[in-house]
């Protein structure tokens, strides 16, 4: 048997242990990716100013099969939420706020004040 032969055989017989670990290394235990988008502001949220050093908040939104799972499981919907109807709901449960419409689909918020690490509301309303 060739040189060639004996390497392209040993480099087929480990390629799946090879996967395997990129799989293993991609991921944290059972996470999965995120959809969404983050906020970096300072002040309040309905009157942000950029960030300072002393003053610095994240506001965060995710979206797709997490976003629609939350708001299943967060409580019934809000009747005096602004823009409740028809075309769309929200849901609360502490800080968290999942929000459906018809035009978006579901997506969640949430803030974190980063400079005492306490959660807080991540959007308007």
């Amino acid at each position: 048997m060739s040189a060639r032969l004996a390497f392209l055989i040993g480099a087929l017989a480990l390629q799946p242990i090879a996967t395997a670990a990129e799989k293993e290394a991609a991921g944290r235990y059972l996470a999965k990716p995120l959809r969404g988008d983050y906020y970096v502001y300072g002040g309040s949220i309905g009157d942000s100013t950029p960030p300072t050093e002393k003053d610095r908040k994240l506001s965060l939104m995710f979206t797709g099969a997490l976003a629609k799972d939350t708001f299943d499981r967060i409580g019934p919907d809000l009747r005096d939420a602004c823009g409740a109807g028809p075309d769309s709901r929200q849901r609360r449960r502490g800080d968290l706020i999942c929000v459906w419409t018809k035009g978006d689909g579901y997506s969640c918020y949430f803030g974190i004040d980063v400079m005492t690490g306490k959660g807080m509301r991540g959007t308007t309303c």
